[in-house]
């Protein structure tokens, strides 16, 4: 099959730029509570990821850890994925501009950020079994974050704010975020009115 594969860190300039495009701006600050930002806008859209545990507060929000290692591409030009149901790792390599991204790992509740390296070394072996010369490609970086995933699944709803304003939750998408975001952001849309 035929399908569009995203590097993220190309993606997400993308859509900055197509929101600065189009007359957003992005300001990145602290924000203590949704009455600050009421206080701004008459319409919050809520979509901060694993920032709502706190924020919102909604214990049920919490990360599922990701850690990829990106290597020198060896020549493979074909995507690969498979997941085994009794493990949180999977198998997978999709070629990308940069490099060969391998993967991946989902381990619930873990906020560790920083790369394990004797995971690091089971994705690149495990990938290796699929495809031999992965095992002597140059590693060339490590990329780990925390998915927002929620007990319940994604939230998506709207509130009032004292003072009239209107307060509408996205967030909760886990390793989905790319697959629902424009369905998840059209949705939410639609409660803004």
């Amino acid at each position: 099959m035929t399908l569009p594969l995203l590097d993220m860190p190309v993606h997400l300039g993308w859509l900055e730029r197509r929101l600065e495009a189009a007359g957003g701006v992005l300001e990145r600050r602290t924000v203590r509570g949704f009455a600050e930002a009421a206080a701004e806008a008459p319409v919050v859209v809520n979509c901060t990821g694993l920032g709502a545990r706190a924020l919102v507060p909604d214990p049920g929000v919490r990360p599922v850890r990701g850690q990829l290692v990106v290597v020198e591409n060896p020549g493979v030009e074909e995507w690969f994925a498979e997941a085994d149901p009794a493990s949180s790792a999977t198998t997978y390599f999709f070629p990308q501009p940069g490099g060969l991204v391998l993967g991946g790992t989902a381990e619930a509740d873990d906020w560790r950020t920083e790369p394990d390296p004797r995971t690091a070394d089971a994705i690149v072996a495990r990938c290796a079994r699929v495809r031999p010369e992965i095992a002597g490609a140059r590693v060339t970086a490590h990329r780990v974050g925390l998915r927002p995933s929620r007990e319940g699944g994604v939230r998506i709803e709207a509130e009032p704010l004292p003072g009239g304003g209107l307060l509408v939750h996205n967030y909760g998408h886990g390793g989905a975020g790319v697959t629902v975001a424009w369905g998840c952001a059209e949705a939410a849309a639609r409660l803004v009115g």
